[in-house]
């Protein structure tokens, strides 16, 4: 058939190709909009990355705030472990979420300030730190106090929540986008069914095709959907949506990961009373009380406890937005759980690490510790500021500082001077006589330190005073005896030079005469007579002996001590080697312990072991075998030196005599000696800040401790 009509075939072929390109019109636009919907899976996941990050680097923050002040209150350095974690994991989170966020500009300049306020922060807790070390508790109290830990915290708190608020924007606008290209993929999808079913009868093979394209677009779209249910699953927050009815909701999805979490099954948050049975019996009316909240702004941010499968709450952080159709009807409400129960147990202790720290600061009583606001007035008070000075709370708060001061000090300006000083240097310092309420004065020491805000400017001073007024007049007396002694240490070098200048010269007259007469009346003297001068001889000679010793003993109270390691062990060998050598027919033996090492003046050592090793040496003279010991032992937490000897030793009973000058437990005829050596030792030991004590027992032996 010929004319100007278009002959079936060519019908057929044209409704072919119409078909082919109706078709593949359809398969372009399925595919594009499983693309898109790819594309929304993935900012959806990475939306959700970014905002678990900005949780986590907060968490941390936290967590290593709660470790320092734990670390300056009780001083062990175990509680620094989060601390110096979170140093590195903090560095690596904010330049993973520098990296997440990079697309995003106003994020890229909050980011900017998050890591300078989490910089500084870190810093600050350092300087705590090292404070803490350095300086003890009270110094790190303080700079805890004038810190401004707490307000840094709360800004980096505030730029998180902007930052997870302009997270959960962004999710919820990609959901929404999420959804509405599924739908689209699924009516291209559709689209494509019908338009095969119209054309089957014309192109059996493009229908084929349509279909095979659509089995592909479904595929990817499972796929899509897999990764994506990968994505929410392997998340640390629960994504949810409810489908609201006028203002009521009824659960309609959950992610699944909703069981690694909770515990519970995917299906059971799916039972409306679920998630009210599960609310902690004290957060249930704040909640419900805040979701009008949800309808009047569209978004809701809450803190709730949460029971888990197991019956343990914790805590959870809900935001949830509402989602509006296009004539502003509310049709689903879509968000997010985020376990915070670490957050919120380090925020419980890091208020009860602050108020135990406001509770030390108010109980000590030893120390006035308050604040000054920059121009001086007081502006806060302690417990112990009452006691050293007398006022109230009430009484003082609002008063200038200077009424501490004594008139005088006021009119010379130095309670101005103070301030300016403490301002210009961060800290002043002095001791001065200062004026408690009832008038009466005391000696106080006083620092006050300036205290900045972040950016320098002086926001006020920090003062601690202490009473030093007993320590003063402690000093004073001391002044006094010092003085005293000094007299008397005149007295008894007067006295020393007399007996050695006045005493002597008489001395040696008796004993030359008697010796004379003894020489050369020799012949006329009977024997009484010779006797008689023997014995004024003998005790001529013995007064000499007492003055030599009494001037030695003198000499050991005068004289700076020059204190040194000493090697007790190289002396006391040197000593028993001399003592050998007077006499080498001894039968004695020394054993003198290793190592005896003391921080002491050698020169006056070397007489203590003088004196005790030659007591020992004379006192187990009279056996046939003696044996002599030099050693140390532990004694009320130190260490005490002895010498121990199996001589005549004495009766416990007369021990306090040991000590006295000129005292003797043993006749002269029996032992030789004056008396004086074991006094010298005493004054020794004393000048050396210790102790000289004895033990022994008749015919046993004796043992001579000390200490330094």
């Amino acid at each position: 058939m010929t004319g100007t009509g278009l002959s079936l075939e060519r019908r057929i072929q044209i409704g072919f190709g119409v078909a082919v390109a109706i078709i593949a019109g359809v398969g372009a636009a399925a595919l594009r909009s499983t693309q898109a919907t790819v594309d929304s899976a993935r900012w959806v996941a990475h939306t959700l990355q970014v905002r678990a990050e900005l949780e986590g680097a907060f968490a941390d923050l936290i967590e290593a705030e709660t470790g320092v002040r734990g670390y300056v209150i009780t001083g062990d350095t175990s509680y620094l472990a989060p601390y110096h974690m979170a140093r590195t994991t903090l560095r690596s989170g904010l330049a993973g979420l520098r990296a997440l966020t990079a697309d995003n500009p106003a994020q890229q300049r909050r980011l900017d300030s998050l890591e300078t306020l989490v910089a500084t922060r870190l810093d600050r807790l350092r300087r705590t730190i090292d404070t803490r070390r350095t300086a003890g508790l009270a110094a790190a109290a303080r700079a805890v106090i004038g810190g401004g830990g707490k307000e840094l915290t709360q800004l980096a708190h505030e730029l998180v929540t902007r930052m997870e608020d302009d997270e959960a924007r962004l999710l919820a606008e990609r959901s929404a986008t999420l959804q509405a290209r599924a739908r689209l993929a699924r009516l291209a999808a559709w689209t494509g069914v019908l338009v095969a079913s119209v054309l089957a009868g014309l192109a059996g093979v493009l229908v084929g095709r349509a279909m095979a394209a659509r089995r592909r677009a479904e595929q990817a779209l499972r796929r899509t959907q897999t990764r994506f249910q990968q994505m929410l699953g392997s998340s640390t927050a629960v994504i949810y949506a409810n489908t609201v009815s006028g203002t009521t909701f009824s659960p309609s999805w959950v992610s699944e990961n909703v069981t690694r979490i909770t515990g519970y099954r995917s299906d059971e948050p799916l039972q409306p009373p679920w998630w009210l049975d599960n609310l902690h019996p004290d957060d249930r009316a704040r909640v419900l009380a805040e979701m009008p909240a949800l309808f009047a702004n569209d978004q809701l941010t809450t803190e709730y406890r949460f029971r888990g499968k197991d019956g343990a709450y914790r805590w959870v952080h809900d935001e949830s937005r509402l989602l509006r159709d296009a004539t502003g009807r509310p049709i689903e409400v879509v968000g997010s759980w985020v376990d915070v129960t670490a957050r919120r147990e380090a925020e419980v202790s890091l208020r009860a690490g602050e108020e135990r720290l406001r509770l030390l600061v108010g109980s000590v009583r030893d120390y006035a510790i308050y604040m000054l606001d920059p121009d001086g007035y007081v502006r806060s008070w302690n417990a112990g500021a009452q006691h050293i000075k007398g006022y109230t709370e009430a009484e003082i708060l609002g008063q200038h500082f200077s009424r501490f001061y004594t008139p005088e000090d006021v009119a010379a300006g130095r309670p101005a001077a103070a301030l300016r000083a403490a301002a210009a240097g961060g800290r002043f310092e002095e001791e001065n006589w200062r004026v408690r309420k009832d008038g009466s004065r005391f000696w106080a020491d006083v620092v006050i330190t300036a205290v900045r805000d972040d950016r320098g400017g002086l926001v006020g001073f920090a003062k601690v005073t202490r009473d030093l007024t007993e320590r003063k007049r402690a000093e004073q007396a001391l002044r006094s005896y010092a003085a005293q002694l000094e007299a008397a240490n005149k007295e008894l070098e007067a006295f020393s030079y007399s007996v050695s200048h006045d005493l002597r010269s008489p001395l040696r007259s008796l004993d030359g005469f008697s010796q004379a007469l003894l020489e050369d009346y020799h012949d006329r003297l009977d024997d009484t007579g010779r006797d008689f001068l023997q014995r004024v001889r003998a005790a001529s000679q013995r007064m000499g002996t007492l003055i030599d010793d009494l001037l030695s003993l003198s000499r050991v109270t005068r004289g700076d001590l020059q204190v040194a390691a000493v090697d007790l062990s190289a002396l006391a060998a040197a000593v028993a080697t001399e003592l050998k050598k007077s006499d080498p027919e001894r039968a004695i033996t020394f054993a003198i312990a290793p190592d005896l090492v003391a921080r002491a003046d050698a020169g006056l050592m070397r007489i203590v072991l003088q004196n005790l090793l030659g007591n020992a040496w004379k006192f187990t003279g009279k056996r046939p075998a003696a044996h002599v010991e030099v050693g140390v032992m532990a004694h009320d937490g130190r260490r005490a030196f002895f010498v121990r000897d199996d001589g005549a030793g004495f009766d416990m009973a007369y021990a306090a005599k040991l000590f006295g000058t000129f005292q003797r437990l043993h006749a002269a005829g029996e032992f030789p000696g004056s008396g004086i050596g074991l006094a010298t030792v005493q004054r020794i030991i004393h000048r050396h800040g210790g102790q000289v004590w004895a033990e022994g027992a008749p015919d046993r032996g004796a043992t001579f401790y000390f200490t330094l």
